[in-house]
């Protein structure tokens, strides 16, 4: 009986004819639209990754960023209070300056708040008020040149001395607690505050509409 010739085709060519057939069609129709696009990925992935980055690290800054409003806020409101003098304000400003120049005051009063005639208003639309505060003690020549200096030049309010009268002291004298000396002076004066009411506000533009329309 003769022999079979057929062979059998071997395995491990097979499995290479496999893998031949595999790489030409992965590296066409994976690998090269992969590769030709991986730049656009890679920077579309880093601003991805920036994007984050940029919003974590606010999202850690936030407490530092509240605590840095609440300081500013509390810095405004010291100034408010420190660098701007209003009726509410004016007899403590007055009463720092009166002992710190050695005016003796025997009466201190301060009127009511009044909206001044000119019609003034800041640019944020607070009316220009005035408080009348009457005043009347004793003063050295010298101390009440200080005093009235720093009322109208050098204090954080805006004064104006209205009205002024002094006569000289002829002989020692003691009033309460104050002693008064010869040459000394007997002042009546009447200082004006000016400020702008920042409780009440007026819009400009129906200010000068009423102004115009008065004009006309």
């Amino acid at each position: 009986m003769a022999k079979n010739d057929n062979k059998k085709v071997p395995g491990a060519l097979i499995a290479i004819v496999a893998v031949i057939v595999a790489v030409s069609v992965f590296v066409p129709t994976v690998y090269m639209p992969y590769k030709n696009k991986k730049p656009a990925m890679d920077s579309d992935h880093q601003e991805a990754v920036d994007t984050i980055q940029m919003y974590e690290e606010s999202i850690l800054n936030q407490a530092s960023i509240e605590k840095d409003i609440a300081e500013l806020e509390a810095e405004w409101e010291q100034y408010q209070k420190d660098y701007f003098v209003d009726a509410a304000s004016s007899l403590d400003d007055l009463e720092a300056a009166i002992k710190e120049y050695n005016f003796h005051y025997i009466t201190f009063n301060r009127g009511n708040e009044t909206a001044d005639e000119s019609g003034k208003i800041s640019f944020t639309g607070s009316p220009l008020y005035y408080v009348s505060i009457k005043l009347s003690g004793y003063s050295s020549r010298d101390d009440l040149i200080d005093f009235l200096t720093f009322v109208e030049k050098e204090s954080v309010g805006c004064y104006y001395v209205k009205k002024f009268s002094a006569t000289t002291i002829e002989t020692d004298t003691d009033i309460g607690d104050i002693s008064i000396k010869v040459d000394d002076l007997n002042v009546t004066m009447e200082i004006y505050l000016y400020y702008y009411n920042q409780k009440i506000h007026v819009d400009p533009a129906t200010e000068t509409d009423t102004d115009t329309e008065s004009a006309a």
